[in-house]
């Protein structure tokens, strides 16, 4: 019996040791170079998510009942990887390696291929294009690299800018209403980011209509807007004294803007090495695919309209395309997952108290307010 035993426990151990090498070899770079190129593409990846899937489960039953464990969903999400999902996304990554704003960045980083991008480290070759502190998991080479940019650039913004009295009282509605169709934010690896609520319009291409009806002239004037991207568009309300921790958007060739609702001193985001604050009724934009990070060490919340627009190197012919690929890339394990947090229902911790306190201290500061109270 114990014979038995101390064979079926080798041959685990040794099986585990023999998945753990695997998934480091595949890591390395001239091996993933090889493995990920086009032929392989898709049996590489399926592979890899399959493997890994497998890994982290046989790790997850070992752990102690109290220590920090990986999320059920993204260990299924990871077993239950589809071979044609990368296959997809292998044709279209085929399409945008055709590119001519992408065969620019590419010549000038000497580079031959998209596919060589992931092994290649990028940001570290001196270029328009790259900066250390910009690491999207897709890098479109030919974007410029820049982590603010001014407004007055973007078409986009003076719309924006005027309908700010409209979108600021469509949210004051939703807030009077006790912040129905807002949620606590949940990260694609199922982690809560404290104090950081969202209230969505569109993610992933959908439309959260239940909202979007809660808003209708907000909805109304982000559809019409030019080079609009429906990634992930929302109202992000952040708590007092709360923090979004330093992260990399998904991918570069997407401008931010965020049009300033509610935000009192103290707020600051930081893109890069640059650091801004907003204004109420004026737009910010940024590259989100730099590494970026935001404060509120205010006593009120911070509220701004997120919201994602195509770059203007890329022409209308290249954002149809690209348009294609983000959609393939999302329906990656980790980007279902964040589909699925994105669309369950759930409670929000927005500081409602701290809002009512701030319109409060704001009619006290307004002249009408103080002549009600004067002499």
């Amino acid at each position: 019996m114990i014979t038995k035993l101390l064979i079926v426990t080798g041959v685990a151990v040794w099986g585990f040791l023999a998945l753990a090498i695997g998934l480091g070899l595949l890591n390395r770079p001239r091996i993933r170079r090889w493995l990920e190129r086009p032929a392989l593409y898709a049996h590489t990846f399926w592979l890899q998510y399959r493997l890994q899937g497998m890994f982290i489960g046989a790790l997850e039953r070992l752990r102690p009942q109290h220590a920090r464990r990986v999320p059920p969903e993204v260990v299924a999400a990871f077993r239950s990887t589809r071979l044609e999902d990368y296959r997809r996304l292998r044709d279209v990554l085929q399409e945008v390696d055709a590119l001519p704003t992408v065969q620019s960045g590419l010549a000038a980083l000497g580079l031959k291929s998209i596919f060589e991008v992931p092994t290649r480290a990028v940001h570290r070759i001196r270029s328009p294009y790259t900066d250390r502190l910009q690491r999207p998991a897709y890098y479109l080479p030919g974007v410029p690299a820049r982590t603010f940019y001014d407004p007055g650039d973007f078409e986009w913004v003076k719309p924006l800018e005027q309908a700010f009295p409209t979108v600021k009282r469509e949210l004051l509605n939703v807030l009077r209403q006790d912040g129905d169709g807002f949620k606590a934010y949940m990260s694609e690896g199922q982690q809560r980011l404290e104090g950081w609520n969202t209230f969505n319009f569109f993610f992933y291409g959908r439309k959260f209509e239940e909202n979007c009806a809660l808003c209708p002239e907000t909805a109304t004037l982000l559809e019409s807007l030019p080079r609009f991207e429906r990634d992930h568009i929302m109202f992000s309300a952040l708590n007092p004294h709360s923090h979004i921790p330093p992260h990399n958007g998904p991918m570069n060739g997407i401008i931010r803007g965020h049009l300033a609702m509610t935000v009192p001193p103290g707020c600051y985001i930081r893109v890069g090495k640059d650091e801004r604050t907003w204004e109420e009724g004026k737009v910010l934009v940024f590259d989100d695919s730099f590494e970026h990070e935001v404060w509120n060490h205010s006593d009120q919340v911070r509220i701004v309209l997120f919201m994602n627009f195509w770059h203007p190197c890329f022409s209308a012919e290249e954002i149809a395309v690209l348009q294609r690929f983000r959609t393939a890339y999302e329906q990656s394990p980790l980007g279902r997952v964040h589909e699925d947090n994105q669309a369950a229902r759930r409670a929000h911790d927005v500081a409602m108290k701290a809002i009512a306190a701030g319109k409060a201290a704001e009619k006290q500061d307004s002249p009408v307010a103080a002549a009600a109270v004067g002499p």
